[in-house]
């Protein structure tokens, strides 16, 4: 395509070598990549990915920065929103904005702090407790545990990434990948995406870095013209579609997905990305997680999540997708014992122990897995700015500051969406004025409640510019508009309303 970025064999190459990472000599160079495509003069289009992670059970002041932070406050939906400048400070051997968002000093930088955001006071007003369908919004995707959590699953949503993935607004031209998907479970659309009908699915990742890549870069069909896939079976299409009484009604649905199916493989087929000449890498991610130590090796999950970032960087430098969604359910820790129940479970309690190894375990995440694609994506120029300029990437977690709870879901973005948000931000929404309920088995930990997280989900959407039109629920926001028996005293009206507004100090 003529509006796609055009790199130079050699320095695609040196990119894609430093990239690839540890078994390779050459590190990445982003000067020789970063001057490569601003010559060529990158298009200026927004990009959105987000990694979420399974737990949470964090604590506040191990997740959120100080409260002294806050310098400045308004009257925002009932509540008192909360802002204040994001700052560093040393965190043990470290440095940072609280315990968890911590790194090595140049790694994180003043200059990446101030393409931060973290985002306190964001609630599900119900009761999920396990699941991977809060995060991009399906809130269907849970255990079941709790009345709450089997109500909404009679109400299926499509996943935002998805929504964004089928927009004309997003994708105006023809890409080879509409969202690199790694992990399951995460993602839903409906089965027949073109005509948004059908059952809401899941649509299946991979874990092999090695599989993400021909995704996105495999070989691409050229040569003479060659009969679409589709005009083959059209024919037979048509005469089963109207010609045939016996055609159930599931069956003539099926049909429909069908070739609605082999419309996309025809049409990513057919898609021209100008990446220049790109190698495959030597190494992916398959063999590190097959080792035997990998569920109890940081590190080894480190380096698996590493290699997926790279082949993001690189589909997100030259446009060859620019959505990516990752589910991470390791525990980045060497805990060897029952993670979910003798540390998930046991986070809330006074003794620290637990509390201690989440706090390691999602600090490593930050560290070595969330702040790597970050910075990758700030080390690649784009016509104004850097990729990362350009992109929302987002950190989600399953639960807030208590397992199985959602009050507080931590937030933390890179990027400002291509000048839509305002970075550099702490903000609190949280009414802090009033508990919600006792403190469970003598935790030190209170907890308060905030803003709907449907709210958070249409600002996403918004900023990166998809229509309300193709999104919004009647009462305002994406996702199930529902609020559980046992929560409604803690939500004044205002709180649910109006749910597709800009939020207090994050949209410009």
């Amino acid at each position: 395509m003529s509006d796609e970025p055009v790199f130079t064999s050699r320095d695609r190459r040196q990119f894609l070598k430093g990239l690839g990472g540890f078994a390779l000599a050459i590190p990445f160079l982003p000067s020789l990549v970063a001057r490569e495509a601003a010559a060529q003069g990158m298009p200026n289009r927004k990009r959105f990915a987000q990694l979420c992670t399974a737990h949470g059970g964090l604590w506040h002041n191990n997740m959120f920065p100080s409260v002294s932070t806050l310098t400045e406050q308004m009257p925002f939906k009932g509540r008192t929103a909360r802002r204040g400048d994001l700052r560093l400070s040393p965190q043990g051997t470290r440095t940072g904005i609280s315990p968890v968002v911590s790194s090595a000093a140049d790694r994180l930088t003043p200059a990446l702090l101030a393409k931060m955001n973290v985002v306190a006071g964001l609630d599900i007003p119900f009761y999920i407790a396990h699941n991977t369908g809060a995060h991009l919004g399906n809130y269907a995707r849970n255990d079941g545990n709790g009345s709450d959590g089997m109500m909404v699953q009679s109400q299926p949503r499509p996943t935002i990434d998805q929504i964004m993935a089928w927009s004309p607004e997003f994708y105006a031209s023809t890409v080879r990948r509409r969202v690199m998907i790694v992990g399951n479970r995460l993602t839903y659309f409906w089965s027949n995406p073109m005509t948004r009908m059908g059952t809401i699915q899941q649509v299946d990742g991979t874990i092999d870095s090695l599989e993400l890549f021909d995704q996105v870069f495999g070989p691409i069909m050229v040569g003479p013209a060659r009969r679409p896939i589709v005009d083959r079976v059209i024919e037979n299409y048509r005469r089963l579609r109207t010609g045939s009484a016996r055609l159930s009604t599931d069956d003539r649905r099926r049909l429909d997905e069908h070739m609605q199916g082999l419309s996309e493989l025809e049409r990513r087929l057919s898609a021209t990305v100008s990446c220049g000449t790109i190698t495959r890498p030597t190494r992916g991610s398959l063999p590190v997680i097959r080792t035997m130590d990998y569920g109890r090796n940081p590190a080894s999950q480190a380096q698996a999540y590493q290699l997926y970032n790279d082949v993001i960087a690189l589909a997100f430098a030259c446009g060859a997708s620019r959505l990516a969604v990752l589910y991470a359910d390791q525990t980045f820790s060497t805990f060897t014992g029952d993670w979910h129940q003798d540390i998930a479970h046991k986070a809330h309690l006074p003794g620290m122990t637990e509390q201690r190894t989440i706090v390691a375990s999602h600090q490593h995440f930050f560290s070595e897995i969330f702040l790597d694609l970050a910075r990758k994506l700030d080390a690649i120029t784009d016509t104004d700015g850097t990729v990362l300029d350009q992109t929302l990437l987002v950190w989600s977690q399953e639960s807030g500051n208590h397992t199985h709870e959602n009050q507080s879901m931590p937030l933390v973005t890179f990027g400002g969406a291509g000048g839509a948000l305002r970075t550099g931000s702490y903000i609190d929404y949280r009414e802090t004025s009033r508990e919600m309920g006792s403190r469970f088995q003598g935790t030190p930990e209170p907890r308060y409640t905030g803003l709907s997280w449907n709210q958070w989900l249409a600002n996403a959407l918004q900023v990166m510019g998809i229509p309300r039109a193709q999104w919004e629920e009647s009462g305002g926001g994406y996702g199930v508009p529902y609020v559980g028996a046992d929560y409604r005293s803690h939500y004044p009206a205002a709180a649910l309303s109006g749910l597709s507004d800009p939020l207090a100090y994050l949209r410009r």
